[in-house]
């Protein structure tokens, strides 16, 4: 018989980070680019890492950011960098919608 997963499990197996509303997330991103995507059937530039850290434990997930609010933060902490160099970052989310607002800093190991 198979071992029963909770939709907890589930919802956490992601292989994407989610930021939560007043949450921050700590993680550690590499491989990072600017890409055009469709979503929502518009072609827009999202920026786009490997993370490979986050809040803690070691993980091998996407980090994809579309908010031009979000890119102007990470800007200027990504746009100097090797693409293949591993940083740190808090993020925190605040507020939704078109209100949404975001805190990003630059975390030193």
């Amino acid at each position: 018989m198979s071992e029963e997963i909770s939709w907890n499990e589930a919802l956490a197996s992601s292989g994407y980070v989610k930021l939560e509303t007043d949450t921050q997330k700590t993680l550690v991103l590499t491989n990072h680019k600017l890409a055009k995507v469709e979503k929502f059937g518009e072609n827009v530039i999202e920026f786009q890492a490997d993370c490979i850290e986050e809040d803690g434990t070691e993980c091998e997930k996407q980090f994809g950011a579309s908010s031009k609010r979000l890119k102007a933060k990470l800007r200027p902490i990504f746009e100097n960098k090797e693409k293949s160099e591993k940083v740190k970052v808090s993020v925190l989310r605040v507020g939704d919608r078109f209100d949404t607002q975001y805190s990003v800093k630059e975390l030193k190991e």
